[in-house]
């Protein structure tokens, strides 16, 4: 019974993670006109004095050296949800062997 109802949750979980996104009409009214004073406020904005921004296009070992600096960092991201996913996963696991292997 529990053994039952527990891989039922887990399927209705695995089939809703595989549906399309639910896309919400909107109205006309749901876009409404911007108030001058914020373009105004907006046109303020880019009156910075942005010069003192140096840009420059990455060299070829730079990139490299950013791009391996990315991986270790996504790998150890993947690794700390792996090993999440796993720790939250055993209570459920530990339930499923206790439903199945109880008289």
């Amino acid at each position: 019974s529990v053994l039952f109802i527990t891989m039922l949750v887990c399927a209705m979980q695995l089939a809703a993670s595989f549906t399309q996104p639910v896309q919400v009409a909107r109205s006309a009214s749901a876009f409404k006109a911007v108030p001058a004073t914020f373009l105004a406020a907006k046109k303020k904005k880019s009156d910075f004095d942005l010069s003192s921004i140096e840009s420059r296009d990455l060299t070829r070992e730079e990139m490299l050296d950013i791009n391996a600096q990315n991986e270790e960092v996504m790998n150890m991201e993947l690794q700390a949800m792996t090993v999440f996913s796993l720790v939250i996963s055993l209570p459920i696991l530990y339930l499923c062997w206790v439903a199945f292997y109880s008289d």
